[in-house]
């Protein structure tokens, strides 16, 4: 390790240490030999001095000179011991710091996994009894559910019954249209009929009449039977008139009837117009209600891997928190 400075003691034994393998104590080899440390300058000042100091000295023996030379080595050794020793009670102190440290950590850790275990059974029950909640939800909706297709398969039967109700109602609408058209026909058909017998009467009165007037001098026998032969077919037309009255009149009476029945068919058109309306909304609630039902049991099912995630950690911080505790 490299130290912070130099002294003159250290500089003697890094010396004395190069003469004993034999080496020049040049300023190069004594800094190698001090770990490369210090100043040149520093070394070179105390190499003088320690020349100076030994020049005059006489040439010791080699036992001597061996002594000191184990006893400067000796006091190098102990020098780096103590160096070493310190810096291992650094390091040493440095664990013991980190160690309490991380004891310290591992205790706030431990009381924060004890709070979150706490919290998680706390959560987990919360859950448990809303998981509950949704069960009683999800029964009442499924009797609704029920409720609502036994209504609708209720509306459903009255509407077949409706239609089929409607389509009798139109076919006797059809048949008496049919009825109707075929007597305005020969209603129609034997007016034109007795218009053509009225107009060639009228025509053979006239010609008759013409006959007459020019006959009148000499025919009035006859005009007089001809008045009572005018007078008896106007009695005929009277009565062709009043039977051509009682006809009309059945036809409008035919005619209400024929729009009773058209009025019925519009009432019953209305109210099967308005059972399918009910019977839409029915459905649009029936259809709301599944995706309400389905959005519960999505969250029902997420809740449940909700809850089952945090059953996995409650388990796995149970099995990890002795553990930690030692």
């Amino acid at each position: 390790m490299a130290r912070g400075g130099i002294n003159k003691a250290v500089v003697k034994i890094a010396r004395n240490a190069l003469l004993a393998r034999g080496l020049h104590p040049s300023i190069d080899a004594v800094r190698v030999e001090l770990g490369n440390t210090g100043s040149k300058t520093t070394i070179q000042r105390y190499l003088k001095e320690l020349g100076e100091a030994e020049a005059p000295a006489p040439e010791m023996p080699l036992d001597e000179e061996l002594s000191r030379y184990i006893a400067s080595v000796g006091a190098r050794i102990q020098q780096r011991a103590e160096e070493a020793l310190a810096t291992d009670r650094a390091a040493f102190d440095r664990q013991q710091l980190a160690a309490r440290q991380q004891r310290e950590v591992e205790a706030a850790h431990l009381e924060h996994l004890q709070q979150t275990h706490a919290a998680l059974v706390q959560a987990r029950q919360a859950g448990l009894v809303h998981e509950q909640a949704l069960s009683g939800q999800l029964q009442a909706c499924e009797l609704e559910r029920q409720r609502l297709q036994e209504a609708h398969e209720q509306q459903l039967r009255l509407l077949e019954d409706r239609a089929g109700q409607i389509l009798s109602l139109e076919g006797k609408h059809r048949l008496t249209q049919d009825a109707l058209d075929h007597y305005r026909e020969q209603h129609l058909l034997q007016r034109e009929q007795e218009i053509q017998r009225h107009d060639q009467q009228l025509q053979q009165l006239q010609r008759e009449a013409r006959i007459n007037r020019d006959q009148l001098l000499s025919k009035q026998e006859e005009l007089s039977q001809l008045y009572r032969d005018l007078e008896r077919m106007s009695g005929e037309q009277s009565r062709q008139h009043q039977e051509m009255r009682r006809l009309e009149q059945a036809l409008q009476t035919a005619q209400e009837q024929v729009q009773a029945a058209e009025f019925e068919h519009q009432s019953d058109l209305r109210q099967l117009q308005t059972i399918a309306h009910q019977l839409t909304v029915l459905r649009e609630k029936t259809k709301q209600q599944l995706l309400k039902q389905r959005q519960a049991q999505r969250e029902l099912r997420a809740r449940t891997l909700h809850i089952n995630q945090l059953q996995t950690l409650v388990e796995h911080l149970a099995r990890s928190a002795p553990t930690d505790l030692d």
